[in-house]
């Protein structure tokens, strides 16, 4: 994916939960600034006197976008839960973005973006973001595959758009209807290593046969795409990653790769593993 430079500032507000996790910080800043996003933090700023609750008063409001870092130091500091005086630039900044979130939530859902970080967790995230029912991108690594669709958000960029009708043309289809309010999408890395545990699908010729039928399953004409790798851990996660972008609703997605996989492995203790995790977030899949 190309480089598009943004001058649109991102403040990234995150937690000191230890020398690793701020490396980390550091890393993800590094690579948006590299992917042209003017990503600012805290750790430039502090080679030279601040008043620091100014600082972060600006950094919030002159921002376009507010990135909030999951770690538990974050998430204890931002919900209240931390003493007095302990992260209290964490609380600073939690008041202000909780202030945003509670005078408009709407304008919040654009100003405030939660972020996953690579080995992080969602549960980390301060419940006040929206919790498992609003949308958080998790970063398996620091690649432009992995941060697309993060990227597509900070830089304005579609994911697609919509062709103009051509005169005569017929009016387009119905939109899928969107997942139950119950449904959320599986942790990629879970149901990765969940699909991994099927070992027919360590075959490509049996990962070219649920492709296919799930292009069958949900009319496209042709196989489900996703770009080809002989390496079985990442063709999977890169069918992981398809189904979360997909044009098609996540769930229906889903629920035709697992009806393809039934297909391909009915008895397989790893298609019930997969199964069992896809209920747990809410898919249904009718009865046993």
């Amino acid at each position: 994916m190309g480089q598009v430079p943004s001058r649109q500032r991102v403040f990234i507000s995150y937690a000191h939960d230890d020398e690793k996790h701020v490396d980390k910080v550091r890393e993800f800043r590094q690579f948006l600034r590299s992917s042209g996003i003017d990503a600012d933090m805290d750790l430039p700023a502090a080679e030279r006197r601040q008043d620091w609750a100014v600082w972060m008063l600006r950094g919030i409001r002159d921002s376009r976008h507010v990135i909030v870092v999951a770690s538990p130091a974050y998430k204890r500091r931002a919900e209240g839960d931390a003493a007095p005086g302990e992260g209290a630039g964490v609380q600073w900044e939690a008041r202000l973005l909780r202030n945003i979130v509670y005078e408009n939530p709407d304008a919040a859902l654009d100003k405030v973006i939660p972020v996953v970080l690579p080995g992080e967790s969602p549960a980390d995230l301060p419940l006040w973001l929206g919790g498992s029912t609003h949308t958080y991108y998790s970063l398996e690594d620091f690649t432009a595959d992995s941060a697309d669709p993060l990227l597509r958000l900070l830089t304005g960029r579609p994911y697609a758009t919509m062709p103009e009708l051509e005169p005569g043309a017929q009016p387009p289809l119905p939109t899928q209807q969107p997942p139950p309010p119950s449904f959320r999408l599986p942790e990629q890395r879970a149901l990765v290593d969940a699909l991994m545990g099927v070992p027919a699908l360590r075959r490509l010729d049996s990962r070219h046969e649920l492709l296919a039928e799930m292009g069958e399953i949900l009319g496209l004409g042709g196989p489900f795409e996703v770009r080809e790798d002989s390496d079985a851990r990442t063709h999977l996660r890169d069918l992981v990653r398809r189904i979360g972008r997909t044009r098609l609703t996540p769930d229906v997605a889903l629920k035709a790769m697992y009806l393809a996989l039934e297909d391909i492995a009915p008895d397989d203790i790893g298609t019930e593993r997969v199964r069992a995790l896809l209920v747990a977030g809410g898919l249904v899949l009718g009865e046993e």
